[in-house]
């Protein structure tokens, strides 16, 4: 598997490459009224809006710092539904390969940890394994679910989910 590391403040992180659509510089967003404090806005990405979730503020409690390498990681959290979401995180830059021997589970009851089950020990340090379908609050999950008044299938049908 070809893992995407990112940080949040001194913990790295890595998602499957295979969930990535597509990694965007940091753009500016228009921030959405009482959301939660993990969404700092939407974006528009090629004429559609995507809510854009804050990686280092869902981990860490602090905003994700604007830095050269922040991108916004662009995800498809439910495959059957046209809906993206952009993950924005810091220092996003490097890819690395790994086998399902290099990892080991946390030790830690998989329900309470959250959205990391499983971690790899690199040459540069622990890197902490992000499942995406564990990564997103039910409340955003749920949100996502819904259908979309916007999202038709090839044969101008609404999808129904």
């Amino acid at each position: 598997m070809m893992m995407l590391l990112f940080k949040v403040n001194s913990g790295r992180y890595g998602l499957d490459v295979a969930d990535v659509v597509e990694l965007v510089p940091y753009v500016s967003m228009q921030s959405l009224p009482k959301a939660p404090e993990y969404i700092p806005g939407l974006m528009n990405y090629r004429g559609k809006i995507v809510p854009v979730v804050d990686l280092a503020m869902l981990i860490n409690n602090s905003p994700v710092r604007q830095l050269m390498s922040s991108r916004i990681i662009l995800i498809k959290p439910v495959k059957s539904n046209r809906r993206y979401v952009g993950l924005l995180a810091e220092n996003v830059t490097e890819i690395i390969r790994v086998t399902e021997d290099d990892f080991t589970d946390t030790g830690i009851d998989p329900e309470s940890s959250a959205f990391v089950e499983k971690v790899v020990m690199h040459p540069d340090g622990l890197i902490q394994y992000v499942d995406i379908s564990k990564l997103l609050p039910s409340e955003v999950s749920a949100m996502l679910q819904k259908q979309v008044a916007d999202d038709v299938s090839d044969d101008g049908h609404p999808y129904v989910i």
